[in-house]
């Protein structure tokens, strides 16, 4: 059975996309016993640096040369083990990464399913393929939406946020249209959210505009959960009663976005 692929997503910088890969991965290996591979597609590269920083930085064999059109690396040979038993990572490659991305708007034909042809060679292999995108709205994230089943967006409730979260849905749309019509979207997930009456009131705002389902609880603002990513250990592993309770919140974010995408297909 081929996997489930999730691009998780938006183009403002901070919001925690890293962080939901890195405790969404955690939640499928440790409660769903699912193989997963994580596609670092962001040149910062903070995937990799979390599950496998050993392959940081400028590589021979990273998802820049997978998918730069001058070296064409098989994505498996680009594959590299993680730290965490049950997950597989396929490293940025760093500035390389951007340098790919830019080689891409050059290409003629087939630019946008690069990525999903790569993906196509090994998604047998997983149960779960969780794709980092990058900050931007460029051929990195339509590669990646083009090769998703499914776009989980990461948002913090915020007036920057919901401004930004148009253009988001607008490339989502032309995805959809000439890319890849099965696209959904198949959950938000709203970080560093606090208990004020402005907060709720952009929460409110944030449910009004996107006509997707937000994943509720939403997650609390918090140093220890940076803190537990930039650590490369799960919320599980942190050893307080507040990290358990929001992993747990993250397997029900899980189940929920699986479930959403079982609905849609």
């Amino acid at each position: 059975m081929s996997a489930t692929i999730l691009a998780i997503a938006n183009q403002k910088g901070g919001v925690g996309k890293t962080t939901s890969v890195i405790n969404l991965t955690r939640a499928a290996v440790t409660e769903l016993d699912l193989r997963v591979l994580v596609v670092d597609a962001d040149p910062q590269g903070n995937a990799t640096k979390a599950l496998a920083p050993e392959h940081q930085g400028s590589l021979t064999q990273s998802l820049a040369t997978v998918l730069d059109k001058t070296k064409n690396t098989a994505i498996a040979a680009a594959t590299v083990p993680g730290d965490w038993q049950g997950v597989d990572v396929v490293p940025a490659g760093s500035d390389d990464l951007a340098d790919a991305a830019q080689s891409l708007v050059t290409m003629k034909a087939g630019r946008e399913s690069r990525l999903k042809r790569a993906l196509s060679e090994v998604a047998d292999k997983y149960d779960l393929i969780l794709i980092d995108c990058p900050p931007s709205l460029d051929q990195l994230p339509i590669n990646a939406f083009t090769a998703a089943h499914a776009v989980v967006i990461v948002t913090e409730p915020g007036q920057f946020a919901l401004d930004g979260l148009d253009r988001l849905l607008d490339t989502i749309d032309i995805v959809v249209e000439y890319t890849n019509p099965q696209l959904v979207i198949a959950g938000a997930i709203i970080n560093g959210w606090q208990r004020t009456n402005r907060m709720d009131r952009w929460c409110n705002d944030l449910r009004k505009s996107l006509d997707a389902p937000i994943l509720d609880p939403p997650i609390h603002r918090a140093t220890w959960i940076a803190e537990a990513t930039e650590a490369g250990r799960g919320l599980d592993e942190w050893n307080t009663p507040k990290a358990s309770n929001l992993h747990r919140t993250y397997v029900e974010h899980l189940r929920k976005i699986l479930d959403n995408v079982r609905k849609a297909s």
